[in-house]
Order: structure tokens, then C-alpha cells, then sequence
């Protein structure tokens, strides 16, 4: 258990709180920018364009926590790591880092798609939906693969366009790409239902005590 400790405080200090941070950065930007408010358009305010910008670009950065599980398949090849602290420390770790980073990117999208239906800029949401899917999947790829950040895309723009001209001569991208898309989508129907059903749960169980 001791060394299983270990790994659980070397994580958090390594890669978990920081890439949380990132993934919050998008979810704290949404409660932000996709406020309804007065007029019914989109702001002019050059500050909210900055804001979705910095958005989209962090945006990637919640489901790329997927990802991370690469380390917890180091973590338990770890010779002195025992089967219990595995199962009553890393594995819950390793859960609730992942469900409370892509819940970032769930909650991201959904705040994103009811601010545009409130402006009745889109009808039909699915294809924005899956379009945010497939354009993170793409991102995560060059995070993951080409070890590129966010904001790369400003501080070295030519390494960013180098790696993606790159990728496309490459068969390991087009695969990983599709791969990520196809569980990122899958995984951001299932918590949004998820996340519906408990909203919608508890609006009724506040309505019932109300009344």
C-alpha cells in the first residue's frame, strides 16, 4: 500500500492536477461566455470573441484525459504495487480523474449547444455535436502523439502546422484520429444522458418539495 501511496501523491504532483486544471479552463469559460443575456445576439465585445477563442482552443484538453490511462498501465507494472493498492487506490484515482475530466468536456458542449439554440443559430445539434467530437479527437491526437499544447498554436504556429502536415502521411494518425473520435462521441452521448436524466431528476425532486 505504501508504494501504491506513493504513486497516488506522485500522480497528482505529475500530470493529474495540472491537466484537470486544463480541462476546468473550458467547462469555467462556458458558465461564462454562453450566458443568456440582453440583446438576444452574439456579444460584439471583443473580450467574449477572445474568451471563445481560448475555448475552443482548450477544449481538447478535457477529453484528452482519456488518455492519461497510459499512465496507470505503468503504475501497476510497478513491481512493489500490491493488488490492494491497486484496487482501493489507484483504480478509484484513475476513475474519478477521468469521469471529473471528460464531465468538463460534456458539460463544455452542452452549455455551448443551449446557448446557440437559445439564439436559434442551429436547429439540428447532433452534427455540431459530433463535429466537436471529430476536431478534438484531431487535437487530442497531436497532444498526445506530437506532445503539441494549446497554446502552441500562438507561441510556435509553424511547429503546430509542421506536425499536422506530418500526421497526414502517417496511417497511426488517421487510425488514432478515428479512434479517439469514435469514443469521444460515444462516451458524450452516454454522459449526457447521464447528466440530463440527473438534472431533470432533481428539478422534479425540488418541484415535488416545493409543492
Amino acid at each position: 500500500m505504501t508504494e501504491a501511496l506513493e504513486l497516488f501523491w506522485g500522480n497528482l504532483s505529475d500530470f493529474m492536477v495540472w491537466n484537470l486544471f486544463l480541462a476546468i479552463i473550458p467547462c469555467a469559460l462556458s458558465f461564462i461566455l454562453f450566458a443568456k443575456r440582453s440583446p438576444k445576439r452574439l456579444p460584439l465585445n471583443p473580450i467574449w470573441w477572445f474568451g471563445l477563442a481560448t475555448f475552443i482552443l482548450f477544449l481538447p484538453n478535457a477529453p484528452y484525459i482519456i488518455t492519461d490511462i497510459i499512465h496507470f498501465v505503468d503504475d501497476v507494472r510497478m513491481p512493489n504495487v500490491s493488488d490492494n493498492g491497486i484496487i482501493f487506490i489507484l483504480i478509484p484515482q484513475y476513475i474519478v480523474f477521468i469521469l471529473l475530466g471528460f464531465q468538463c468536456y460534456v458539460v463544455s458542449i452542452m452549455k455551448l449547444i443551449k446557448y446557440l439554440g437559445w439564439l436559434k443559430i442551429i436547429k439540428n445539434t447532433t452534427w455540431l455535436e459530433v463535429s466537436i467530437n471529430f476536431v478534438c479527437a484531431f487535437g487530442v491526437y497531436l497532444g498526445r502523439f506530437n506532445r503539441l499544447n494549446s497554446w502552441d498554436l500562438f507561441t510556435n504556429p509553424l511547429n503546430v502546422i509542421r506536425n499536422t502536415i506530418y500526421n497526414f502521411a502517417s496511417p497511426n494518425f488517421l487510425f488514432g484520429t478515428i479512434l479517439f473520435f469514435i469514443t469521444f462521441t460515444g462516451l458524450y452521448y452516454i454522459f449526457k444522458w447521464i447528466s440530463m436524466s440527473l438534472v431533470f431528476y432533481w428539478q422534479n425532486r425540488s418541484n415535488q418539495v416545493s409543492v
